[in-house]
């Protein structure tokens, strides 16, 4: 089941990737994305409680443009019981909201945090709030990882891209509520995140609609 966004904060400079010689970019865009994701099951008799939530802030900063902020949040709850026939049990209650709240969290990825109230629609299609508090706490190992690429479109222009990734293995503690329905729990196995990417469009003389970075200007 992937119900949840998995998807975007710290603001960290990139160093965009140089141009060919004699060339300068048109246009260069960096993106800086931090992402918090966790998921708590929990089964106490014959019921059993899921959690799954994703949580994210991304700096967008293009040149020339202005810098843009955005946060997403997603959760998903549903809880079973795994008694009841058929096989796998019968869903009491499911739940699954988003909006747009960032997640808040250290630039070292040490710690993050959200704490909303999400619109979002039962499995009846009901609307209902999710009220919704999840922390996370780094516990290691840190992985990190970059990439450069450059590619040449001939007749139109040439592109540089540079990658980076920081992960960092986290516990989260995720707490929910929606109407009178409260769940928490912890999951060991939590992720913390951050992507940063930066783009360069060079176009060849004469070229004026060459965006291959995201697809328009800017």
């Amino acid at each position: 089941m992937n119900r949840l966004l998995v998807g975007l904060c710290t603001a960290a400079a990139l160093v965009v990737p140089a141009a060919p010689a004699g060339a300068a970019p048109s246009a260069s865009n960096t993106i800086v994305s931090t992402r918090g994701s966790a998921g708590v099951v929990n089964t106490e008799g014959c019921r059993k409680t899921e959690i799954y939530v994703s949580s994210s802030v991304a700096m967008y900063a293009g040149q020339p443009a202005p810098v843009n902020k955005e946060g997403l949040t997603s959760v998903f709850l549903r809880v079973t019981d795994i008694c009841a026939r058929p096989s796998g049990g019968t869903v009491l209650f499911e739940a699954e909201g988003r909006n747009f709240e960032p997640l808040v969290a250290d630039p070292r990825l040490a710690t993050a945090s959200v704490t909303t109230d999400l619109p979002g629609t039962d499995r009846d299609g009901n609307p209902v709030t999710i009220s919704l508090a999840a922390t996370w706490t780094a516990t290691g190992p840190l992985f990190h990882e970059t990439s450069e690429a450059h590619h040449e479109y001939p007749g139109e222009g040439s592109v540089s891209t540079t990658d980076g990734i920081t992960r960092m293995g986290a516990a989260a503690h995720v707490a929910v509520m929606v109407n009178t329905l409260a769940a928490s729990g912890t999951d060991e196995g939590a992720i913390l995140q951050q992507v940063e990417s930066s783009c360069a469009e060079t176009p060849d003389p004469g070229v004026t609609d060459f965006h291959p970075c995201f697809g328009f200007p800017g």
